[in-house]
Protein backbone atom coordinates (compact mmCIF):
# COMPACT_ATOMS: atom_id res chain seq x y z
CA UNK A 1 0.00 0.00 0.00
CA UNK A 2 1.74 3.20 -1.15
CA UNK A 3 1.65 6.57 0.59
CA UNK A 4 -1.30 7.99 -1.37
CA UNK A 5 -3.48 4.95 -0.75
CA UNK A 6 -2.46 4.75 2.88
CA UNK A 7 -3.56 8.27 3.73
CA UNK A 8 -6.72 8.02 1.62
CA UNK A 9 -7.54 4.84 3.53
CA UNK A 10 -6.86 6.56 6.87
CA UNK A 11 -8.99 9.59 5.93
CA UNK A 12 -11.89 7.33 4.86
CA UNK A 13 -11.84 5.59 8.23
CA UNK A 14 -11.69 8.91 10.07
CA UNK A 15 -14.78 10.17 8.21
CA UNK A 16 -16.61 6.95 9.13
CA UNK A 17 -15.54 7.32 12.76
CA UNK A 18 -17.02 10.82 12.84
CA UNK A 19 -20.35 9.56 11.42
CA UNK A 20 -20.59 6.74 13.96
CA UNK A 21 -19.48 9.05 16.76
CA UNK A 22 -22.37 11.41 15.96
CA UNK A 23 -24.88 8.53 16.15
CA UNK A 24 -23.21 7.22 19.32
CA UNK A 25 -23.42 10.58 21.10
CA UNK A 26 -27.06 11.00 20.12
CA UNK A 27 -28.00 7.59 21.52
CA UNK A 28 -25.98 8.14 24.69
CA UNK A 29 -27.85 11.41 25.24
CA UNK A 30 -31.27 9.73 25.33
CA UNK A 31 -33.02 9.30 28.68
CA UNK A 32 -34.40 5.93 29.86
CA UNK A 33 -32.56 3.79 27.31
CA UNK A 34 -34.02 0.35 26.54
CA UNK A 35 -31.93 -2.82 26.24
CA UNK A 36 -31.88 -2.60 22.45
CA UNK A 37 -30.54 0.97 22.64
CA UNK A 38 -27.72 -0.19 24.93
CA UNK A 39 -26.86 -2.89 22.38
CA UNK A 40 -26.99 -0.29 19.58
CA UNK A 41 -24.55 1.90 21.52
CA UNK A 42 -22.23 -1.12 21.79
CA UNK A 43 -22.53 -1.62 18.01
CA UNK A 44 -21.62 2.00 17.31
CA UNK A 45 -18.67 1.83 19.71
CA UNK A 46 -17.45 -1.45 18.19
CA UNK A 47 -17.53 0.07 14.70
CA UNK A 48 -15.43 3.01 15.89
CA UNK A 49 -12.92 0.64 17.48
CA UNK A 50 -12.77 -1.41 14.26
CA UNK A 51 -12.05 1.67 12.16
CA UNK A 52 -9.31 2.80 14.57
CA UNK A 53 -7.79 -0.66 14.43
CA UNK A 54 -8.08 -0.67 10.64
CA UNK A 55 -6.13 2.61 10.55
CA UNK A 56 -3.32 0.89 12.43
CA UNK A 57 -3.32 -1.96 9.90
CA UNK A 58 -3.21 0.52 7.00
CA UNK A 59 -0.23 2.25 8.60
CA UNK A 60 1.53 -1.12 8.97
CA UNK A 61 0.89 -1.97 5.31
CA UNK A 62 2.06 1.50 4.32
CA UNK A 63 5.23 0.96 6.39
CA UNK A 64 4.46 3.89 8.69
CA UNK A 65 4.37 1.44 11.59
CA UNK A 66 6.81 -1.48 11.97
CA UNK A 67 5.48 -4.87 10.87
CA UNK A 68 6.80 -6.68 13.92
CA UNK A 69 5.07 -10.05 14.64
CA UNK A 70 3.46 -8.94 17.89
CA UNK A 71 1.91 -5.77 16.41
CA UNK A 72 0.69 -7.59 13.28
CA UNK A 73 -0.85 -10.36 15.40
CA UNK A 74 -2.42 -7.91 17.87
CA UNK A 75 -4.05 -5.75 15.16
CA UNK A 76 -5.49 -8.72 13.28
CA UNK A 77 -6.71 -10.49 16.41
CA UNK A 78 -8.45 -7.25 17.39
CA UNK A 79 -10.00 -7.01 13.91
CA UNK A 80 -11.41 -10.51 14.28
CA UNK A 81 -12.64 -9.85 17.83
CA UNK A 82 -14.34 -6.56 16.96
CA UNK A 83 -15.95 -7.80 13.74
CA UNK A 84 -17.36 -10.83 15.56
CA UNK A 85 -18.64 -8.48 18.27
CA UNK A 86 -20.30 -6.20 15.69
CA UNK A 87 -22.14 -9.02 13.94
CA UNK A 88 -22.99 -10.81 17.20
CA UNK A 89 -24.34 -7.64 18.79
CA UNK A 90 -26.24 -6.91 15.57
CA UNK A 91 -28.01 -10.27 15.80
CA UNK A 92 -28.98 -9.54 19.42
CA UNK A 93 -30.15 -6.02 18.48
CA UNK A 94 -32.31 -7.32 15.63
CA UNK A 95 -33.93 -9.94 17.85
CA UNK A 96 -34.63 -7.38 20.59
CA UNK A 97 -35.95 -4.70 18.24
CA UNK A 98 -38.22 -7.22 16.52
CA UNK A 99 -39.83 -8.29 19.77
CA UNK A 100 -38.24 -11.68 20.46
CA UNK A 101 -38.62 -12.25 24.21
CA UNK A 102 -36.10 -15.10 24.53
CA UNK A 103 -33.19 -12.74 23.85
CA UNK A 104 -34.02 -10.54 26.85
CA UNK A 105 -32.43 -13.13 29.17
CA UNK A 106 -28.73 -12.51 29.87
CA UNK A 107 -27.82 -16.23 29.79
CA UNK A 108 -29.40 -16.59 26.35
CA UNK A 109 -27.49 -13.58 25.04
CA UNK A 110 -24.29 -15.10 26.39
CA UNK A 111 -25.04 -18.35 24.56
CA UNK A 112 -25.81 -16.43 21.36
CA UNK A 113 -22.50 -14.57 21.54
CA UNK A 114 -20.44 -17.63 22.56
CA UNK A 115 -19.60 -18.68 18.93
CA UNK A 116 -18.01 -15.23 18.38
CA UNK A 117 -15.97 -15.63 21.56
CA UNK A 118 -14.88 -19.15 20.58
CA UNK A 119 -13.83 -18.00 17.11
CA UNK A 120 -11.67 -15.23 18.60
CA UNK A 121 -10.03 -17.66 21.06
CA UNK A 122 -9.15 -19.99 18.17
CA UNK A 123 -7.55 -17.10 16.25
CA UNK A 124 -5.54 -16.09 19.33
CA UNK A 125 -4.45 -19.72 19.80
CA UNK A 126 -3.35 -19.95 16.16
CA UNK A 127 -1.37 -16.70 16.32
CA UNK A 128 0.39 -17.79 19.53
CA UNK A 129 1.23 -21.41 18.65
CA UNK A 130 1.08 -21.51 14.82
CA UNK A 131 1.82 -17.94 13.70
CA UNK A 132 3.15 -18.94 10.28
CA UNK A 133 -0.19 -20.48 9.33
CA UNK A 134 -1.85 -17.09 9.96
CA UNK A 135 0.58 -14.48 8.64
CA UNK A 136 3.81 -14.18 6.70
CA UNK A 137 5.35 -10.80 7.46
CA UNK A 138 2.41 -8.48 6.73
CA UNK A 139 0.70 -10.93 4.36
CA UNK A 140 -2.33 -12.66 5.89
CA UNK A 141 -3.02 -16.28 5.01
CA UNK A 142 -6.16 -17.93 3.69
CA UNK A 143 -6.53 -19.74 7.02
CA UNK A 144 -6.73 -16.40 8.82
CA UNK A 145 -9.42 -15.06 6.49
CA UNK A 146 -11.46 -18.25 6.84
CA UNK A 147 -11.37 -17.98 10.63
CA UNK A 148 -11.79 -14.20 10.50
CA UNK A 149 -14.96 -14.34 8.39
CA UNK A 150 -16.59 -17.58 9.58
CA UNK A 151 -18.49 -16.31 12.63
CA UNK A 152 -19.41 -12.89 11.20
CA UNK A 153 -20.85 -14.57 8.09
CA UNK A 154 -22.76 -17.01 10.30
CA UNK A 155 -24.39 -14.17 12.28
CA UNK A 156 -25.05 -12.21 9.08
CA UNK A 157 -26.83 -15.09 7.36
CA UNK A 158 -29.01 -15.89 10.37
CA UNK A 159 -30.00 -12.28 11.13
CA UNK A 160 -30.70 -11.53 7.44
CA UNK A 161 -32.91 -14.58 6.96
CA UNK A 162 -34.86 -14.01 10.18
CA UNK A 163 -35.42 -10.32 9.39
CA UNK A 164 -36.67 -11.07 5.87
CA UNK A 165 -39.03 -13.78 7.10
CA UNK A 166 -40.54 -11.37 9.64
CA UNK A 167 -40.66 -8.51 7.11
CA UNK A 168 -43.00 -10.43 4.84
CA UNK A 169 -45.35 -11.66 7.52
CA UNK A 170 -48.66 -9.93 6.98
CA UNK A 171 -48.99 -8.74 10.57
CA UNK A 172 -45.63 -6.91 10.36
CA UNK A 173 -46.40 -4.69 7.38
CA UNK A 174 -46.40 -1.56 9.57
CA UNK A 175 -42.72 -2.05 10.42
CA UNK A 176 -41.70 -3.80 7.19
CA UNK A 177 -39.25 -1.07 6.19
CA UNK A 178 -37.34 -1.45 9.45
CA UNK A 179 -37.18 -5.24 9.12
CA UNK A 180 -35.91 -4.96 5.54
CA UNK A 181 -33.30 -2.42 6.64
CA UNK A 182 -32.22 -4.83 9.39
CA UNK A 183 -31.76 -7.51 6.71
CA UNK A 184 -29.98 -5.28 4.19
CA UNK A 185 -27.35 -3.97 6.61
CA UNK A 186 -25.63 -7.29 7.50
CA UNK A 187 -25.96 -8.58 3.92
CA UNK A 188 -24.27 -5.45 2.61
CA UNK A 189 -21.66 -5.80 5.35
CA UNK A 190 -20.82 -9.27 4.03
CA UNK A 191 -20.52 -8.15 0.40
CA UNK A 192 -18.32 -5.14 1.10
CA UNK A 193 -16.28 -7.21 3.57
CA UNK A 194 -15.42 -9.67 0.79
CA UNK A 195 -14.55 -6.80 -1.58
CA UNK A 196 -12.36 -5.24 1.12
CA UNK A 197 -10.58 -8.58 1.64
CA UNK A 198 -9.84 -8.94 -2.08
CA UNK A 199 -8.85 -5.32 -2.68
CA UNK A 200 -7.23 -3.99 0.48
CA UNK A 201 -6.52 -0.59 -1.05
CA UNK A 202 -10.20 0.27 -1.43
CA UNK A 203 -11.77 1.49 1.87
CA UNK A 204 -15.12 -0.08 0.99
CA UNK A 205 -15.85 -1.50 4.41
CA UNK A 206 -15.78 1.75 6.40
CA UNK A 207 -17.76 3.70 3.78
CA UNK A 208 -20.25 0.85 3.34
CA UNK A 209 -20.78 0.51 7.09
CA UNK A 210 -21.30 4.25 7.50
CA UNK A 211 -23.78 4.60 4.62
CA UNK A 212 -25.80 1.50 5.50
CA UNK A 213 -25.90 2.25 9.23
CA UNK A 214 -27.16 5.76 8.45
CA UNK A 215 -29.89 4.16 6.34
CA UNK A 216 -30.85 1.80 9.18
CA UNK A 217 -30.73 4.59 11.75
CA UNK A 218 -32.86 7.00 9.72
CA UNK A 219 -35.39 4.23 9.03
CA UNK A 220 -35.54 3.48 12.74
CA UNK A 221 -36.07 7.17 13.60
CA UNK A 222 -38.82 7.38 10.98
CA UNK A 223 -40.60 4.42 12.58
CA UNK A 224 -40.34 6.11 15.97
CA UNK A 225 -42.25 9.06 14.47
CA UNK A 226 -44.87 6.99 12.62
CA UNK A 227 -45.55 4.20 15.13
CA UNK A 228 -47.44 4.32 18.41
CA UNK A 229 -44.84 3.68 21.10
CA UNK A 230 -47.05 1.49 23.30
CA UNK A 231 -48.76 -0.79 20.77
CA UNK A 232 -46.31 -0.57 17.83
CA UNK A 233 -49.27 0.06 15.55
CA UNK A 234 -49.42 3.00 13.15
CA UNK A 235 -50.18 6.23 14.97
CA UNK A 236 -52.69 8.94 14.08
CA UNK A 237 -50.16 10.88 11.99
CA UNK A 238 -49.38 7.81 9.93
CA UNK A 239 -53.12 7.20 9.47
CA UNK A 240 -53.50 10.67 7.96
CA UNK A 241 -50.57 10.01 5.61
CA UNK A 242 -52.08 6.69 4.56
CA UNK A 243 -55.49 8.20 3.82
CA UNK A 244 -53.92 11.04 1.83
CA UNK A 245 -51.69 8.65 -0.13
CA UNK A 246 -54.54 6.21 -0.77
CA UNK A 247 -56.89 8.95 -2.00
CA UNK A 248 -54.28 10.13 -4.54
CA UNK A 249 -54.25 6.72 -6.26
CA UNK A 250 -57.05 7.15 -8.76
CA UNK A 251 -58.23 3.97 -10.45
CA UNK A 252 -61.44 2.95 -12.18
CA UNK A 253 -61.37 -0.54 -10.65
CA UNK A 254 -60.49 0.73 -7.19
CA UNK A 255 -62.41 -1.32 -4.59
CA UNK A 256 -64.43 0.30 -1.84
CA UNK A 257 -62.96 0.75 1.61
CA UNK A 258 -64.46 0.12 5.00
CA UNK A 259 -63.54 2.12 8.08
CA UNK A 260 -63.72 0.07 11.27
CA UNK A 261 -63.63 1.91 14.58
CA UNK A 262 -62.83 -0.29 17.56
CA UNK A 263 -63.29 0.81 21.16
CA UNK A 264 -62.67 -1.23 24.31
CA UNK A 265 -65.60 -1.80 26.65
CA UNK A 266 -65.24 -0.62 30.27
CA UNK A 267 -61.60 0.30 29.73
CA UNK A 268 -61.79 3.08 32.33
CA UNK A 269 -62.82 0.53 34.94
CA UNK A 270 -59.74 -1.57 34.11
CA UNK A 271 -57.50 1.47 34.66
CA UNK A 272 -59.29 2.49 37.86
CA UNK A 273 -59.42 -0.97 39.42
CA UNK A 274 -56.17 -2.55 38.20
CA UNK A 275 -53.99 0.47 37.44
CA UNK A 276 -52.65 2.11 34.31
CA UNK A 277 -49.85 -0.45 33.90
CA UNK A 278 -52.45 -3.19 33.51
CA UNK A 279 -54.37 -0.85 31.21
CA UNK A 280 -51.27 -0.67 29.00
CA UNK A 281 -51.13 -4.47 28.91
CA UNK A 282 -54.77 -4.50 27.81
CA UNK A 283 -53.99 -2.06 24.98
CA UNK A 284 -51.04 -4.16 23.81
CA UNK A 285 -53.23 -7.26 23.93
CA UNK A 286 -55.80 -5.47 21.82
CA UNK A 287 -53.15 -4.50 19.27
CA UNK A 288 -52.02 -8.14 19.08
CA UNK A 289 -55.63 -9.25 18.57
CA UNK A 290 -56.09 -6.76 15.73
CA UNK A 291 -52.91 -7.92 14.01
CA UNK A 292 -53.82 -11.58 14.36
CA UNK A 293 -57.38 -11.12 13.15
CA UNK A 294 -56.29 -9.06 10.15
CA UNK A 295 -53.51 -11.50 9.22
CA UNK A 296 -55.96 -14.39 9.32
CA UNK A 297 -57.82 -13.36 6.16
CA UNK A 298 -57.16 -12.18 2.60
CA UNK A 299 -58.21 -8.57 3.17
CA UNK A 300 -55.69 -5.76 2.70
CA UNK A 301 -55.86 -3.82 5.94
CA UNK A 302 -54.24 -0.83 7.62
CA UNK A 303 -54.34 -0.73 11.44
CA UNK A 304 -53.77 2.35 13.58
CA UNK A 305 -54.23 3.44 17.15
CA UNK A 306 -56.52 6.46 16.93
CA UNK A 307 -56.12 7.55 20.54
CA UNK A 308 -56.72 6.21 24.06
CA UNK A 309 -58.49 2.87 23.69
CA UNK A 310 -59.74 3.61 20.17
CA UNK A 311 -58.33 1.86 17.12
CA UNK A 312 -59.07 2.17 13.41
CA UNK A 313 -58.79 -0.36 10.61
CA UNK A 314 -59.04 0.49 6.91
CA UNK A 315 -60.01 -2.60 4.90
CA UNK A 316 -60.07 -2.71 1.08
CA UNK A 317 -63.12 -4.71 0.05
CA UNK A 318 -66.60 -4.37 -1.43
CA UNK A 319 -67.96 -7.17 0.73
CA UNK A 320 -69.92 -6.30 3.84
CA UNK A 321 -69.89 -9.99 4.76
CA UNK A 322 -66.09 -9.99 4.89
CA UNK A 323 -66.15 -6.98 7.20
CA UNK A 324 -68.67 -8.61 9.52
CA UNK A 325 -66.50 -11.72 9.58
CA UNK A 326 -63.45 -9.57 10.42
CA UNK A 327 -65.35 -7.88 13.26
CA UNK A 328 -66.29 -11.27 14.66
CA UNK A 329 -62.69 -12.51 14.40
CA UNK A 330 -61.41 -9.42 16.23
CA UNK A 331 -63.83 -9.87 19.13
CA UNK A 332 -63.16 -13.61 19.44
CA UNK A 333 -59.37 -13.19 19.20
CA UNK A 334 -59.37 -10.45 21.83
CA UNK A 335 -61.35 -12.58 24.28
CA UNK A 336 -59.10 -15.59 23.63
CA UNK A 337 -55.85 -13.66 24.11
CA UNK A 338 -57.17 -12.07 27.28
CA UNK A 339 -58.18 -15.44 28.70
CA UNK A 340 -54.78 -16.92 27.79
CA UNK A 341 -53.04 -14.03 29.59
CA UNK A 342 -54.77 -14.92 32.86
CA UNK A 343 -56.12 -11.39 33.32
CA UNK A 344 -58.62 -10.97 36.16
CA UNK A 345 -60.98 -8.87 34.06
CA UNK A 346 -62.96 -9.24 30.86
CA UNK A 347 -61.61 -7.50 27.78
CA UNK A 348 -64.10 -6.98 25.00
CA UNK A 349 -64.54 -4.47 22.20
CA UNK A 350 -67.34 -2.73 20.35
CA UNK A 351 -66.94 -2.12 16.63
CA UNK A 352 -68.65 0.22 14.22
CA UNK A 353 -67.97 0.34 10.49
CA UNK A 354 -68.94 2.27 7.38
CA UNK A 355 -68.06 2.17 3.68
CA UNK A 356 -66.37 4.87 1.58
CA UNK A 357 -64.91 5.14 -1.93
CA UNK A 358 -61.31 6.01 -1.06
CA UNK A 359 -61.30 9.82 -1.07
CA UNK A 360 -60.44 11.98 1.95
CA UNK A 361 -63.87 13.60 2.24
CA UNK A 362 -65.53 10.20 2.01
CA UNK A 363 -63.25 8.93 4.77
CA UNK A 364 -64.32 11.71 7.14
CA UNK A 365 -67.99 10.95 6.48
CA UNK A 366 -67.44 7.21 6.91
CA UNK A 367 -65.50 7.82 10.13
CA UNK A 368 -68.46 9.72 11.59
CA UNK A 369 -70.85 6.94 10.56
CA UNK A 370 -68.57 4.27 12.01
CA UNK A 371 -68.40 6.23 15.26
CA UNK A 372 -72.22 6.40 15.39
CA UNK A 373 -72.47 2.65 14.76
CA UNK A 374 -69.89 2.06 17.49
CA UNK A 375 -71.87 4.16 19.96
CA UNK A 376 -75.08 2.29 19.08
CA UNK A 377 -73.38 -1.05 19.81
CA UNK A 378 -72.10 0.22 23.15
CA UNK A 379 -75.59 1.43 24.11
CA UNK A 380 -77.08 -1.94 23.18
CA UNK A 381 -74.55 -3.73 25.42
CA UNK A 382 -75.64 -1.67 28.43
CA UNK A 383 -79.28 -2.72 28.14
Amino acid sequence: MNMDYTWFYVEANIVSIIIFLMMLLREMGTVGRQSKQVILINIFFAHIMYFLNDICWALILGKYLPSIPFLVAFVNVMNALILSAITGFWFVYVELSQGEKYITRFKIRLCVLSPAMLSTLIIIFMFVFFPKTMVNGSELSLAYFLLFLSMPVFYIIISTIRSLIRAYKKENYAVRSTYIASAIYPATLAVIGVIQTLWLRIPMFCFGCAVMMLYVYITSLNDQVSLDELTKLNNRTQLKKYIASDSSKQSSDKPSRFVLMIDLNKFKQINDQYGHVEGDFALRRTADALRMACSGNTLKTFIARYGGDEFIIIAKTDSKEQIESLCSDIKETLIRLNNESGAEYELTASIGYACYSGDIQGFQTALSKADEALYSEKVSLKR
